[in-house]
């Protein structure tokens, strides 16, 4: 029984709920088949049977996808960050299968998600003014903390562009922003809180970790997300310096402690970071602003955020009068975001909590503080939503830039983080100022607000259409039959001189017997000889040839920084063969061995190193600091 009472106070009643409530939205992912003709239904997958044709061919580090471009390949994950194809790829190696690994990784997110925001509602509400104190919280001051939190989580998990990137857009990579942003946000935030006090190195790493997991989640991060957290950074400092009163010296040094997370972040990102940088303009990237991705085709017009539409076609009415998918911020985000201006402006937090002759602690600088916080939040929705408007259109040109987020709706990312913290905090601040009249009746006020968020978002977690998972799904066909449909999506390097709609492998692919061994990897172009056989491998491709003369051999595959060719064993040359910019390179008469292989490249290798040298010294310094304050201790 002792076992049993222990496991009963390790288990918060809250977050269990969080989770069963959250579950609710994530109920058709349990039915079999899947939303293929989402957005990027498609891209989910086969983007992870590339990354695991990788993987299983010894790249730890995937950069090369094989099929893209009628089997030329291309290097989709120099541009496209990997984390959440590396969580998806966990399940894969389980064995569950590509599409149920997209699926397991959807479900995920989201509970990674509602636990993060969860949890950085409750230790602001369970803390203030000394947040970084928060696990000593009066009871019914911590009671309103998880309470407050449990809104908050259920509020993010039903925003509805959280449920329109999972059932709508099915944009895996992106849905997984929302799992790392809070716990980003919390992390930074324990650091500025906790300051130089002891444990600094522990909370330095864990800010580190949690930006650069934002970083290599989605390139989009990099520029969108990044301002937010700046800006709640130097928000955050602000208050520090303003309502907690801490002296200069110790300001000094949080803010550089702040600023230490922030670099060494974008330090364990290099791996990823460097490359896009160097190599990424290598690619035709007007093929990824231009036409349907023209990021002024995509302004969200006001009206649109108050809309009750929801549909599951595209945004693809310059006017927003007839876009077939909904932008809307949700009902109960934006009810409890009025009350949040009202709490913002006219004060918050002024009445106190009373438990049994328990006080709530310094109840003015925790209203000044909570009033703050509503105000930067509130104040960061109305920015966010702005610049997603056609208002914005001069800022979007004069940041050419922003081009690369394509569509101005994703911001919608943002809105829906600080709306659904702003929610919560106000849920918790009503909630501990109707205590005093109605102590009994308020833990089910709040109750029945979550089920209300929950009642309101439900609705919209269901796909548009369901299909069957068949083999070609999995496998090469799929990426090949998605570029049948849309010949304008094709991706070309710069040495690309003529685009095409088809390549020699073309007929491969469309074989009853498809596999990755029967694409025609290589040619002879010039002299005799024939090819033996031909083998494809995620991210090593090749085969034998028999030449009677001296010739020329092609590799159908785009030339690209990395590729190491090998013929016989040694090394050799090659060279871009035009006019699509593929591979060719020189070969005596004889029958010759020849292997392909995506290796590194010296920007890829030093942002590597930087990568593990950073996470290396983080560690390392955590590890001592806790050896130095266990020695203090013993001592």
């Amino acid at each position: 029984m002792s076992v049993v009472r222990r496991l009963g106070r390790a288990v918060d009643p809250h977050l269990l709920l969080l989770f069963v409530l959250s579950a609710l939205a994530l109920s058709p992912l349990i039915a079999p088949g899947y939303f293929y003709s989402a957005h990027d239904g498609r891209h989910s997958v086969f983007f992870l049977t590339m990354f695991d044709e990788a993987i299983r061919d010894g790249a730890l580090w995937p950069r090369w996808a094989m099929h893209h471009n009628q089997g030329y390949g291309f290097p989709t994950f120099v541009i496209q960050a990997p984390v959440a194809f590396y969580v998806a790829e966990l399940f894969v190696l389980l064995g569950v299968g590509v599409t149920n690994a997209v699926k397991l990784g959807w479900a995920l997110g989201v509970f990674a998600g509602a636990w993060g925001v969860y949890a950085l509602v409750r230790h602001w509400m369970a803390g203030w003014p000394d947040v970084s104190r928060a696990e000593e919280a009066p009871t019914a001051q911590g009671n309103y903390a998880s309470l407050a939190g449990l809104v908050a989580g259920l509020l993010y998990t039903y925003a509805p562009y959280h449920l329109l990137d999972i059932y709508v857009r099915a944009a895996f990579a992106e849905g997984m922003l929302f799992a790392w942003l809070p716990w980003a946000v919390l992390a930074f935030d324990r650091l500025i809180a906790g300051g130089a006090k002891t444990g600094w190195p522990g909370r330095l790493l864990w800010a580190a970790v949690a930006y650069a997991g934002l970083l290599l989640t989605h390139v989009f991060a990099l520029i969108a997300i990044t301002p937010l957290l700046v800006g709640f950074v130097v928000f955050r400092l602000w208050m520090v310096w303003r309502i907690e009163r801490r002296e200069p010296g110790r300001l000094l040094r949080t803010l550089a402690l702040a600023a230490t997370g922030g670099v060494a972040a974008l330090l364990l990102a290099a791996i990823f970071v460097l490359p896009l940088l160097a190599e990424g303009p290598l690619l035709a990237q007007e093929d990824f602003t231009r036409d349907t991705y023209d990021y002024a085709r995509h302004f969200v017009h006001w009206g649109q955020f108050l809309s009750p539409f929801w549909g599951y076609g595209y945004s693809d009415d310059p006017s927003g009068a007839n876009d077939g998918m909904g932008f809307q911020l949700g009902m109960m985000h934006v009810l409890l975001a009025l009350a949040g201006l009202g709490l913002a402006v006219n004060g918050a937090g002024r009445v106190g909590v009373r438990e049994e002759g328990v006080h709530a602690r310094d109840s003015a600088p925790r209203a000044a503080s909570t009033r703050a916080l509503l105000r930067f939040l509130l104040t960061a929705t109305a920015v966010t939503l702005f610049v997603m408007t056609p208002a914005a259109a001069s800022f979007w040109r004069s940041a050419s830039i922003l081009e690369v987020v394509q569509f101005p709706w994703r911001l919608l990312i943002l809105s829906s983080f600080t709306l659904s913290v702003a929610g919560g905090l106000v849920s918790g601040e009503l909630a501990r100022a109707s205590a005093l009249f109605r102590p009994d009746e308020t833990s089910a006020g709040l109750l029945v607000v979550a089920l209300l968020v929950v009642a309101a978002g439900l609705p919209y977690s269901q796909p548009a259409a369901w299909q069957p998972i068949e083999p070609w799904r999995e496998d090469g066909r799929a990426v090949f039959q998605f570029e049948r449909e849309h010949p304008d999506m094709l991706g070309y390097t710069r040495l690309v001189e003529e685009r095409f709609t088809e390549s020699p492998l073309t007929a491969q692919y469309l074989a009853d017997d498809f596999s990755n061994d029967k694409l025609e990897r290589l040619g002879v172009l010039a002299g005799q000889g024939e090819v033996l056989s031909h083998y494809s491998r995620g991210h090593s491709f090749g085969g034998e040839v028999l030449l009677a003369s001296a010739g020329t051999v092609q590799v159908r595959l785009f030339y690209f920084p990395g590729w190491q060719v090998q013929v016989d064993g040694q090394f050799v040359t090659h060279r871009v063969s035009p006019p699509y910019g593929l591979i060719e390179f020189d070969l005596p008469a004889g029958r010759h061995r020849i292997d392909v292989r995506m290796g590194s490249t010296p920007v890829r290798t030093a942002g590597a190193l930087i990568s593990g040298i950073t996470l290396a010294a983080l560690i390392g310094l955590w590890f001592f600091s806790r050896g130095e304050h266990g020695a203090q201790r013993r001592r």
